[in-house]
């Protein structure tokens, strides 16, 4: 849901909404003509422009499930809005919470999420405000919503709207805060290797295939079955390479999907429909793995914050991308671009095992060095 303002030109008269400063609308500032619809969008982002035009061409007033609770009184707040159409966007507006709860105490934090974010919003807030509302609907324009918004804020002194930075700071997140999950260890790095642990992050809209190098049947253009059976041979044949590399190889394939069709020796977390504690359990699972991989995109979110290492696999089309779907901790640089690699999806399952192991073989030498 967009944060705007309404605003009148003194010049012509006509009237406005405008972008105010928080989320995507820090960089991409627009204008939406009342009368007409029309976005006037001087920065040129044709995502950002359509949705606002939609929303508004689309408006709609009737009444969304909004539950409120209360954790402390508040005169003084600030709004953190996580409504969005994008899962990523949603989450990493979300993380922005931690900011205030450690730098500004004197405000009371309230958050606005859609449902499926509830189980991850941090203790200490003043108040969580859930709208039951699916994420294909995350840029509605609901006017009843925004007038039970505004009933709520002009009952405090003060409430301001938290910038809501699209991309987080580091130093800004500890991730344990937010899903109740510690991350991997990793100073106990060498000691749990007897037990090597790596974890394919599966989604199905966005596959690991074209890499003819490898032997495998392509899929056809066109064909999503084809092709989600080309990613399926793919992490088969990679983790059977592993495991002959790697004595004790727990492997696992973990997100959104339906399980099914891999060796009895792969352990397959995918479901379609994750609840709050089927969540947890799989952040559970990449904070136990040394090296999780996946495709670019906002599945790779949570797993990349828990994990050891991540290696993500970057589609052609999505190199100027990079990184915005990774949550990196803090601490030294050095250590930190070891452990996240960011390589071609076209890359062969050969390439990519030899990365795996000499992730998990190399990484104490590397520290070493590095002293």
């Amino acid at each position: 849901m967009r944060n705007l303002a309404e605003l009148a030109c003194s010049q012509c008269g006509r009237e406005f909404y405008g972008d105010l400063p928080a989320g995507h609308g820090l960089h991409y500032p627009m204008l939406l003509e009342k009368a007409t619809g029309v976005v006037h969008d001087r920065v040129s982002v044709p995502w950002f422009s359509e949705w606002l035009y939609a929303s508004y061409t689309q408006r709609r007033s009737e009444p969304l499930s909004l539950h409120v609770e209360e954790y402390k009184p508040v005169r003084r707040a600030v709004l953190l809005n996580c409504l969005d159409f994008r899962y990523g966007h949603c989450l990493l507006k979300l993380l922005n919470a931690q900011h205030y709860l450690d730098r500004r105490p004197d405000l009371g934090l309230i958050v606005l999420v859609p449902r499926y974010l509830r189980w991850l919003v941090p203790e200490g807030v003043a108040s969580i405000w859930t709208v039951d509302l699916p994420l294909s609907r995350g840029i509605e324009w609901n006017d009843w919503l925004g007038q039970e918004i505004h009933r709520r804020i002009e009952e405090l002194e003060e409430c301001y709207l938290s910038v809501a930075f699209s991309h987080p700071h580091p130093d800004d997140v500890a991730i344990e805060k937010f899903t109740r999950v510690t991350p991997f260890p990793v100073h106990e790095w060498e000691e749990r290797l007897y037990r090597p642990t790596v974890t394919f992050i599966w989604r199905g809209d966005r596959l690991w295939i074209g890499a003819p190098s490898d032997g495998i049947p392509e899929g056809e253009i066109g064909s999503s079955s084809c092709a989600t059976l080309e990613q399926s041979l793919k992490i088969v044949t990679l983790a059977t390479r592993l495991r002959k590399r790697l004595p004790g190889l727990d492997f696992a394939v973990a997100g959104l999907g339906k399980p099914g069709g891999l060796p009895e020796w792969i352990l397959d977390l995918r479901m379609t429909t994750p609840d709050e504690e089927a969540e947890r359990r799989l952040c559970q699972r990449y904070a136990r793995s040394h090296v999780i991989m996946g495709v670019h995109g906002s599945s790779m979110l949570l797993p990349s914050a828990h994990a050891g290492a991540v290696i993500e696999l970057m589609p052609e089309e999505r190199w100027g991308n990079a990184l915005q779907d990774l949550l990196l901790r803090k601490g030294d640089l050095r250590e930190a671009l070891f452990r996240c690699r960011v390589l071609p999806l076209t890359l062969s399952v050969d390439a990519l095992c030899n990365v795996v192991v000499s992730l998990l073989d190399k990484w104490t030498g590397m520290l070493l060095h590095m002293q």
